[in-house]
């Protein structure tokens, strides 16, 4: 699979527009489109590590060596890699939301 289709799948999976995925990353949302369609088939690692980390992956899952994410594990790594900017009291609001809701639906872990 080339980098394109990757990329393509994984904006799709996490129902993201090429205008968003261009803002995250820094370059214009036709270039996300024409890497995505194939017609810039080379783009710089700069540019391929800042899409990676934007979806969640590593690098040889964006580059299709990898197995790719399917969009339950896309969404949880959206979700922890938001908790990064959280303050610690913040993290553990959440922590016992998450606690509290497995409770109540029986799920253990």
């Amino acid at each position: 699979m080339q980098i394109g289709e990757r990329l393509h799948s994984l904006r799709q999976k996490s129902g993201q527009s090429l205008q968003a995925v261009a803002d995250a990353v820094g370059i214009s949302k036709a270039h996300i489109w024409e890497l995505e369609k194939g017609h810039s088939q080379n783009p710089s690692f700069d540019l391929v590590r800042k899409l990676a980390k934007h979806f969640g992956v590593s690098i040889d899952a964006l580059i299709g060596e990898e197995e790719e994410p399917d969009a339950n594990s896309l969404q949880i790594e959206r979700i922890h890699r938001g908790l990064e900017d959280l303050t610690e009291r913040d993290r553990a609001v959440v922590e016992d939301t998450i606690r509290a809701m497995k409770m109540r639906t029986g799920s253990q872990g």
